[in-house]
């Protein structure tokens, strides 16, 4: 995707919001992934979560056949 000049329109969030309703479903839907590409880009991952993860990988090369593929799990907690 090309990089948009920067624009500087003086808008309260109000007016926006009121422009956004006006788009498109699908403009809306390509906005909304947009936000939230943006924010996951400046959500810091907490020490606590690095720690889990990292305990699970861990874990994981020790003994990977423990693990079930998601087949497999989906099978399992399907009640058919």
């Amino acid at each position: 995707m090309a990089t948009a000049p920067n624009i500087y329109l003086p808008l309260k969030f109000t007016q926006l919001f009121e422009l956004v309703k006006q788009l498109p479903s699908k403009e809306k839907q390509q906005l909304l992934g947009l936000l939230q590409e943006e924010q996951e880009k400046n959500m810091p991952i907490p020490e606590e979560h690095k720690k889990i993860v990292r305990q699970r990988i861990k874990k994981y090369a020790k003994n990977p056949d423990a693990l079930i593929d998601w087949d497999q799990a989906q099978k399992m907690i399907t009640l058919d």
